[in-house]
């Protein structure tokens, strides 16, 4: 029963030949999983996410999804944390430029490496400097249990095992005046560094829509900050037939930090959002 029960998923039921992948798993320590858009993902199965990624064949479906609806091909997308690329890769397949930020070294031989597998890397720059509020360099903190999350470096400071200097940039030097449709955030509690280093850009209305996680309950100093600039704030849940977004001060269910959709053109986004099913488990092929 639990078995039917795991495999009761859109990213089974949506795409079956996952399955199959998955039930063919290996113990390798690394391996190369192919995502339904076409650009395959080197992933550690010791690392959460990875191990996520290689069982099911996508990361945070309903995420992707609304970013797949929400991202037009005449796009600007930055994907400041964007760890091994998934949701780089994502983006590539959706928009004409991809700029992803990923500060970690300890990363950079997967981000690097996927990025060249990929038939669309020529529109995705790696920027191996850190967003954050100012230029100059702050330190990368590697909590103890990192080998098991690649996902919880930050800049903000704690307890750690492992520490890096790293370059830090502004992404109002980083926009320099264009339009951005998508900026995924995902940067461990250093979101509100990152919005007032474009503070520039949000300003002048420049930023479309904003992803990001938020550990705690809305309202926080992220969301105040972007609702002060003209945005509102969706939550993003997954259903069988689709995505949903949920009104601000609800939680979405299903992850330990939700994630939200902030946009300077709900309806926009309503309409997009309104169409059942899930178009970004579609074949490499017919995704584009």
């Amino acid at each position: 029963m639990r078995a039917l029960e795991r495999l009761s998923k859109p990213q089974y039921i949506y795409r079956p030949s996952q399955i199959l992948r998955r039930m063919r798993l290996g113990d390798e320590a690394e391996i190369v999983v192919p995502t339904p858009w076409g650009c395959p993902l080197l992933v550690a199965q010791e690392d959460t996410i990875g191990a996520g990624i290689a069982r099911m064949g996508v990361h945070e479906l309903a995420v992707s999804e609304t970013m797949w609806r929400l991202a037009d091909p005449e796009d600007l997308a930055l994907d400041v944390g964007a760890n091994v690329g998934y949701f780089a890769g994502l983006l590539a397949r959706r928009v004409s430029e991809v700029i992803a930020f990923e500060p970690n070294p300890q990363l950079y031989r997967f981000i690097a490496g996927n990025i060249e597998r990929w038939d669309v890397a020529d529109r995705v720059t790696l920027d191996t400097r850190a967003a954050s509020d100012s230029d100059g360099t702050a330190v990368l903190h590697l909590p103890a249990d990192f080998e098991s999350n690649y996902g919880i470096a930050t800049l903000e400071p704690g307890a750690d095992t492992i520490s890096h200097e790293v370059p830090t940039v502004r992404l109002d030097e980083v926009i320099a005046g264009r339009r951005v449709g998508i900026l995924k955030l995902d940067v461990e509690g250093h979101e509100l560094s990152v919005l007032q280093g474009a503070g520039g850009s949000l300003r002048d209305g420049l930023i479309r829509d904003v992803f990001f996680e938020d550990h705690r309950p809305l309202p926080t100093a992220v969301s105040s900050l972007l609702e002060a600039n003209g945005f509102a704030i969706n939550g993003i849940e997954e259903r069988l037939s689709g995505p949903v977004l949920t009104p601000e001060g609800h939680v979405p269910e299903g992850w330990d930090a939700p994630t939200y959709l902030a946009t300077r053109d709900p309806e926009r986004a309503a309409r997009l959002m309104g169409r059942r099913g899930w178009m970004c488990l579609r074949s490499a092929r017919r995704a584009g």
